[in-house]
């Protein structure tokens, strides 16, 4: 006679704090754009970075315009972390006026993922509770100047 395996199903639900990082996304939910700097060397993150990956310094906080440049785009249908169901997205990588970095979003929905490399985009606020903070990174295509 061998055994069966148990069948388990384990659940964990807990409040997870955003540490030092919960200025950045309390500012993702409101629509602004917080970066951090580098007093030592000068370089901006957003998303920020508590300490320079270079040199290690303590970076202090900076407000940035909240708009950038798509560099790359793409169109799935797909189930967010910690989210219920699938639904169509389009993530993007955006260099934003301002820091020396990209960051990662999703524009919001109804826009096409096509032919957005170079658009310009701006952050807007989230009124509704997202399943994790950085799902506020929430991008809208902006009107060329």
């Amino acid at each position: 006679m061998t055994d069966a395996p148990a069948e388990l199903e384990l659940r964990l639900r807990y409040a997870h704090g955003a540490g030092a990082l919960q200025p950045y996304f309390d500012a993702l939910r409101g629509g602004r754009a917080l970066a951090s700097r580098c007093p030592a060397c000068g370089r901006v993150w957003f998303p920020p970075h508590i300490h320079c990956p270079d040199d290690g310094t303590a970076c202090g906080w900076l407000d940035l315009e909240g708009h950038g440049r798509v560099v790359s785009a793409t169109e799935t249908h797909a189930r967010l972390p910690f989210a219920e169901a699938a639904a169509a997205h389009v993530f993007v990588l955006v260099a934003m006026l301002g820091a020396d970095n990209a960051a990662f979003g999703r524009l919001k929905p109804g826009v096409p993922g096509r032919n957005l490399a170079g658009r310009r985009v701006g952050l807007v606020g989230v009124a509704d509770a997202v399943p994790h903070p950085a799902q506020a990174a929430l991008f809208e295509l902006l009107e060329e100047d």
